[in-house]
């Protein structure tokens, strides 16, 4: 595993920088006491419990500048990133939990540790009513995120309270709206990926709104979960979760909103969704170096709406992103077509545009005809390390062959794009997000070769 990471002296440089241009302070919370911020084991949670509860773990966690918040339980979550915050700690957000990568994260950041179940309870506070909100510095660096490394290596991104409180405005404001009451929430993102962190950790910070605790994986549990939250109800996904849920048939209760980002949600599927469970579909577009950008419904409209935080820069190789509360302009990672001075039209990312014999396309074109296809499950067309003029698929597709796929592509794509070979697999190495590391579908690829090689010898 390779990172891309900005050195940690760097991150202690740019903060002290921070300290020395404003020392303003922001209250952890807007919240009044007596709201419902969460959900837990043993029901509602008021907001200044929480604090208590907070306050009380920040003081007994190790001595180090950082922190690896392990904990699943999506209440627990909350409770150490804002422990940490109120101890002047850093929240390190990797990728995935897989053991080499926070075995990498410890070799980067050695003044580090994990928060997790069995390191660290805090499921209980010291009895005390919290008389006052802890304030942080606006300039404070409160986490280090990464992106998912679906085009590459991951890359780290450097969050401060000024960012994350000011972004929280403009993702209530894209989410809720005008909706009255509070919404509660069921998450089935981690909470270390900025759509999760976003959503169901800041969110209930400042916005109307109660996080469950739970972060089920499995359609029937998703309804489960969701069956036990309050009305209104709002589910927090990706387009691989959402999907996995309409192809298992499980019946939803009542659900006012469904929230989705990380991947792009067609069209059909968007518009699946809204019938079967008589719901409204947000659809996020958001990076991680800025959060999240702007809105649209997919079942009904092709444009995005930009949040009011931010504008976009059109450049000559590009858009750059800019916000008041942003540290520094940001290059937008994704190719789109501007329309109008709140508007944009998303053509795909950089790196997924290709250019075989003179032919260019998108690999996010290719991949939505790909999941269209009758029978196809899941499918990943993408271009081999060893290979700069010819693209190759994996497909999970129980009922199809090869020829079926190629067959059902043809008409729509010209022949220089149809991958060659193509796969059948059982599943692909998604992420919790339903994103694809690229190393992984490159490891799984070279793997499945080898077995096809070897049998047809």
């Amino acid at each position: 595993i390779s990172l891309k990471l900005l050195r940690p002296d760097r991150h202690w440089s740019n903060r002290w920088i921070y300290f020395l241009k404003n020392q303003q302070f922001f209250p952890l919370t807007n919240r009044k006491p007596d709201e419902i911020i969460a959900f837990g084991t043993a029901g509602a949670i008021r907001v200044d419990d929480f604090l208590a509860e907070a306050v009380a773990l920040s003081k007994r966690l190790p001595a180090h500048s950082y922190t690896i918040n392990l904990f699943t339980d999506r209440y627990q979550y909350l409770l150490g990133f804002c422990a940490a915050m109120i101890a002047g700690q850093c929240t390190l957000m990797p990728p995935n939990k897989l053991a080499a990568t926070l075995a990498l994260m410890g070799e980067l950041f050695p003044d580090s540790y994990s928060l997790s179940d069995s390191t660290l309870s805090c499921s209980e506070s010291s009895g005390e009513i919290q008389q006052s909100v802890p304030e942080i510095s606006a300039k404070q660096l409160c986490a280090i995120a990464f992106t998912s490394g679906s085009t590459g290596m991951p890359v780290s991104n450097l969050k401060y309270w000024e960012t994350l409180r000011t972004g929280s405005t403009g993702n209530t404001e894209l989410l809720i709206g005008t909706m009255r009451g509070r919404l509660n929430m069921l998450a089935t993102v981690p909470s270390q990926h900025m759509w999760g962190l976003e959503t169901s950790i800041l969110m209930p910070l400042f916005a109307n709104t109660a996080i469950s605790h739970l972060a089920p994986f499995y359609p029937q549990e998703i309804a489960d979960a969701l069956e036990s939250l309050p009305k209104p109800r709002a589910l927090i996904s990706s387009p691989v979760h959402l999907d996995a849920l309409l192809r298992s048939g499980v019946p939803l209760t009542k659900l006012d909103r469904i929230f989705s980002a990380t991947a792009p949600l067609s069209e059909d599927l968007a518009s699946k969704l809204e019938v079967q469970y008589d719901t409204h579909v947000v659809e996020v577009f958001g990076c991680t170096e800025c959060g999240m950008l702007a809105n649209r419904n997919p079942a009904t409209e092709t444009l995005w709406r930009l949040s009011d935080l931010f504008e976009l820069v059109p450049k000559k190789d590009g858009v750059l992103i800019r916000a008041q509360h942003l540290p520094e302009e940001v290059a937008l990672p994704d190719s789109v077509e501007l329309i109008g001075d709140r508007q944009f039209r998303w053509l795909g990312r950089h790196q997924d545009m290709i250019n075989i014999a003179g032919n260019r396309g998108s690999l996010t074109d290719l991949n939505r005809r790909l999941g269209a296809i009758p029978g196809v499950i899941d499918g990943v067309i993408f271009v081999p390390e060893s290979s700069t003029d010819r693209l190759a698929a994996m497909v999970v597709a129980p009922k199809l062959k090869p020829a079926d796929i190629l067959g059902e592509l043809k008409p729509q794509i010209s022949p220089v794009f149809l991958p060659r070979p193509v796969y059948m697999i059982s599943a692909l190495p998604r992420q919790d997000t339903g994103k694809l590391a690229r190393k992984a579908v490159l490891d799984l690829f070279e793997e499945t070769r080898r077995k096809h090689k070897s049998s047809n010898c």
